[in-house]
Formats: structure tokens, sequence, C-alpha cells
């Protein structure tokens, strides 16, 4: 593993790697979202069902327009980005993604976070979950990730995590009823 800071994302390559970085809730561990082999990593390294879909960081609403469908009658839980706020929303095309998400949805989220976003901006939409073996608590600090899974990350960004621990808010948006799937820090 390659401990970094975001200032020097544009010197690495993520093919076929995975990176770890803290967001505005949690660390999340992520690789770019059109890299098969390296979001099979990801769900390796965590002990993850496949059956158990991945989430997206997106930098902005326009990317994830690309991906999936947009309610516009959800507008008003969209506003609530950025944030902790994750939005499954109906694939765009439902062959597409199957190896992060095997169901036709896909979960995005646009995070509150400078370090999240300098990764977004730069690789594009992000394939992520929290650092942690499937079903436990995740890791919040460095010293955590490294013990755990220092042997198999690629890339570690240690700017200063000002994340809040509380993992995001989940909202199924695939039809036009919101239905609240985990209540975090932003309340739907």
């Amino acid at each position: 593993m390659k401990k970094i800071t975001i200032n020097e994302l544009s010197k690495i390559d993520l093919t076929n790697k995975i990176i770890c970085f803290p967001t505005d809730t949690v660390y999340g561990v992520a690789a770019r979202i059109d890299d098969i082999l390296a979001v099979e990593k990801i769900y390796a390294i965590k002990k993850r069902d496949l059956d158990k879909p991945l989430a997206c960081l997106a930098g902005k609403i326009d990317d994830i327009k690309k991906i999936v469908k947009v309610n516009e009658n959800h507008q008003d839980i969209i506003n609530k980005w950025p944030g902790a706020l994750t939005i499954i929303f109906e694939k765009l095309n439902q062959d597409s993604y199957h190896y992060i998400s095997n169901t036709n949805s896909i979960a995005f989220r646009i995070p509150n976070s400078s370090v999240a976003l300098a990764v977004v901006n730069h690789f594009g939409v992000m394939a992520t979950t929290s650092i942690n073996y499937s079903g436990e608590k995740p890791l919040n600090t460095i010293k955590e990730i490294e013990e755990a899974f220092g042997q198999v990350i690629d890339y570690l960004i240690v700017d200063e995590f000002v994340g809040s621990n509380v993992s995001s808010t989940v909202v199924d948006a695939t039809t036009n009823q919101i239905k609240v799937l985990r209540q975090g820090d932003i309340i739907i």
C-alpha cells in the first residue's frame, strides 16, 4: 500500500487498483466504476457477498444521469446533496454494471468532502463501500486500515479525516414513492 495525499492523485494510475480515502461519513474503499477487476478485488478483500451491491460516488448529478434514471419528482431529495445521503436509482440499461449491482438499480452519493470529491473529480464515478470486513463496523483510523488491509489496498489517502463516523442515510428512489432504508444524519 502506498500512502498519498490528494495533491498526488494526478501521479497515480488506478487501473486494476483500489484506493482508500476519507469521505464525509466514514473511510471508503473504491475503484473506478468501469474497472471490473478492481471492483472484484473490493468484494474479495471485504469478504463481501457478490449479491450485495456496491454504492457509487460521483461529483455531480450529470455524471449520475449517464448511468441511472433520475426521477425529477425526487428533486427535493436530490437537492440534499452533497452530503451523507445515498439514493438508489433504476439503471438506464438493466444489463450494465452487473459487477457492481446485479439488480436493476444502483446507489449513488455525492459526498460533502473535499478529499472524496477530489478523487471522483479526477478519476470519475467510483464504485465504493466502507473499509471493513463485511458485516463489521467501518474502520476510521489510518492505523486500523493499515493493520487490516495494508497488504491489499493499493493507495491510501492520508489527508485529515473529518467525517461524521455515521453511515449515510439510504433511500430507494426507484419508484415515485421514496422509501427510507437506513436512517443516518440526513433526515428524510
